[in-house]
Parts: C-alpha cells; sequence; structure tokens
C-alpha cells in the first residue's frame, strides 16, 4: 500500500496522539488520588480491576496501531519485531495479571512503568511527525527508552515469579525464558540509539595534507 509522504505524517499524528493520551490515562490511573490509595498494598483489587485494568487494555489495544503502521509500510519499523512486543505485553496483561491480581504491587508498578514508557515513547512519535526536522525529540526518545524499557521488562518478570510462587512452579521458567525476547528488542533500541546520535556528532572536516 503507497501512501503520500503528507498522509503518512497526518496518519502517524492521529495514531502516535491517541496511543500516548491513553497510555498518559494509565498513569493517571496509578499517581492519582484516590487511585494510589485504591491500589496501594493491594487495598482494594475490585477498584483496580474496575479502573486500572480497562485503562491498561485499552492502551494495548491503541498500540495495535504501531503495529499496522509497520505492516503497511507507513513506517520503517520491523513488523515482527512489533507483534513480538505487542504479543508479550498482551500476555503478561491479560494472562498472567488475573493469576496474581490486577491490586498486586508488581502489576501495578508495571502500569506505572508501561505508562511512561510508551506515554514518552508515543508522545515523541507524534512530534517526531509534526517536526521532523527536530533532532531534540529522538534525543528524548532514545534517552528514556532505554531506561523505562528495562524496568518495564523486570516488572513483567516480577509478575511471572509472583505467579509462579502462588502454586504455579512451571511459570518460573516461563520467566527464566522471558529476558530472551526482551534480547533482540533491546538490541534493537540500542542500535537505533546509536545510529541517532551519532548522526548529531560533528563530521570531522578532511585533513589538507602538505607535500
Amino acid at each position: 500500500m503507497v501512501f503520500s509522504d503528507e498522509t503518512k505524517r497526518s496518519i502517524l499524528v492521529v495514531s502516535n496522539g491517541i496511543t500516548c493520551l491513553t497510555w498518559a490515562l494509565v498513569v493517571l490511573k496509578v499517581v492519582a488520588v484516590p487511585g494510589y490509595k485504591a491500589f496501594a498494598n493491594e487495598g482494594d483489587p475490585t477498584a483496580c480491576e474496575e479502573s486500572l485494568s480497562p485503562a491498561i487494555q485499552i492502551a494495548l489495544a491503541a498500540s495495535l496501531l504501531e503495529l499496522l503502521s509497520s505492516v503497511t509500510g507507513i513506517t520503517r519499523t520491523n513488523p515482527a519485531m512489533v507483534a513480538l512486543f505487542t504479543v508479550a505485553r498482551s500476555v503478561i496483561e491479560l494472562l498472567i495479571a488475573p493469576m496474581i491480581g490486577c491490586a498486586a504491587w508488581q502489576h501495578v508498578c508495571l502500569g506505572l512503568a508501561w505508562g511512561i514508557g510508551d506515554s514518552v515513547r508515543f508522545g515523541c512519535f507524534t512530534l517526531g511527525a509534526l517536526f521532523p526536522d527536530k533532532p531534540l525529540i529522538k534525543s528524548i526518545r532514545y534517552s528514556v527508552g532505554p531506561i523505562a524499557f528495562p524496568i518495564g521488562v523486570l516488572f513483567e518478570i516480577l509478575m511471572l515469579i509472583r505467579a509462579a510462587s502462588d502454586g504455579r512452579p512451571g511459570m518460573y521458567i516461563v520467566a527464566l525464558l522471558w529476558p530472551a525476547g526482551f534480547y533482540p528488542l533491546m538490541k534493537q533500541l540500542l542500535k537505533q540509539r546509536r545510529k541517532h546520535f551519532a548522526s548529531l556528532a560533528p563530521k570531522k572536516k578532511p585533513e589538507i595534507k602538505q607535500i
């Protein structure tokens, strides 16, 4: 499917803007009072299930727009990497979270980590589409991403360990294998980061040798 550059920009502004807002809502669900009090110390599972879980699921659904953009060629992102990222998160939220309870601190912290990381990431995507000639936007993305992404994966693993400790010993194996999916995604992110910052480095002028 072929899109003009202007059409691509418009699609990316809208889709990334929507996704950014859904993840920002997840952050608000965790940190806003009385949201934090409801989830802290696993005090109110019902409030969490009625508030935080739906917000995360809506954000995950909105994130499918990123996969659609990569598949249709609107972005140059590898669809396989986006699919791996999306499936891993869906497994954690839809299958593992119900095992340990929405208000488990591991899940609440994960929602916060995902929310902060992806509201920044998709916010940068949105601004990058609006202002493609501003390298600062990518610099922010590639500065926050390598920090937020591992933190999120850490809480994913902690959720798996929590599920295993509740009488599901087989989940320990899943927790041990989970970083295998993290590695190619982090490798790609760091590669993109190096490429971006290398492009900002001042180019050396060729030396003029006197004969």
